[in-house]
């Protein structure tokens, strides 16, 4: 029988985006359980609002996952926005994986910005880091699904960034150096342009993972360019915000209800229970 992180390797399929609807507190991941959907993926701005903690690694690794402790991992799926991963030397990180792992969490998001700047580690850097990550996971005998998130098109100007030619090269240039070091996916926010989604795809054999507005975007423009993931970031936290007097429940079903005919038709996976 396959393992949780084995299924949700298997859940990532081109053209079949699986589709993360971001939690941000405990009694958010919970509810979206009760109605159904078994992947409760951590985004780490809502859940550092939430918790009173601004962005970027503020809110302590052990506050963080103590919550994820919190959302029934034995029977649901659950994946961890560790930031830059919450230390800048190599043992810092390889703690904040033994962490991750004794939470019950299966998979991760991490990113190669530098915590509160906006520039990028170098590749070489975050290819060690990863290797670093890789090679702690051997040695505790441990899987996760690790998704690298890249900044490239996140940081400085969204709609400049998505019109750069040698942005697109040098993302993939990094794309490339990461794959290497045996990940699973890759994480590009910020990221719109079509044929700079389609030229990625093309270029990688991982999964990738883009990240929608839940009011801004239309689903429907993002099914067709190869992607194999869709997070929903921060934006459902917002939109709850904003009808937060409808209970979780309704504001879930209400929710599901615009997702469920895409479902139907097998154009997306929600991951739902049983």
């Amino acid at each position: 029988m396959k393992t949780k992180v084995e299924q949700f390797r298997d859940a990532h399929k081109k053209d079949k985006p699986l589709i993360l609807l971001n939690i941000w507190n405990v009694e958010s991941a919970k509810v979206l359980s009760e109605v159904g959907i078994k992947l409760l993926p951590t985004g780490s701005y809502a859940i550092s609002d939430f918790y009173g903690y601004q962005d970027g690694e503020n809110i302590p690794l052990t506050e963080l996952l103590s919550y994820v402790s919190k959302m029934d991992t034995k029977n649901n799926v659950v994946t961890v926005d560790i930031e830059s991963g919450y230390g800048t030397s190599l043992t810092d990180l390889n703690s904040t994986i033994e962490q991750v792992v004794a939470s019950g969490a299966i998979g991760i998001n991490i990113e190669d910005k530098i915590p509160n700047k906006t520039s990028l580690f170098s590749v070489k850097t975050q290819k060690d880091r990863l290797l670093s990550i890789k090679n702690k996971l051997i040695e505790m005998n441990k899987d996760l699904f690790i998704n690298v998130r890249t900044d490239m098109y996140f940081v400085g100007d969204i709609i400049q960034n998505n019109q750069d030619e040698q942005l697109l090269k040098q993302t993939i240039e990094r794309i490339n150096s990461y794959e290497k070091t045996g990940i699973d996916g890759i994480f590009i926010p910020g990221l719109k342009n079509k044929e700079h989604i389609k030229r990625i795809v093309q270029e990688t054999r991982l999964p990738i993972n883009l990240m929608l507005d839940i009011q801004a975007d239309r689903l429907e423009d993002y099914l067709d360019l190869g992607i194999s993931r869709i997070s929903y970031g921060p934006s459902l936290y917002f939109l709850y915000n904003e009808h937060s007097k409808d209970s979780l429940v309704d504001f879930y079903r209400s929710l599901l209800k615009e997702f469920i005919p895409y479902e139907e038709q097998g154009k997306i996976e929600l991951f739902r229970q049983g």
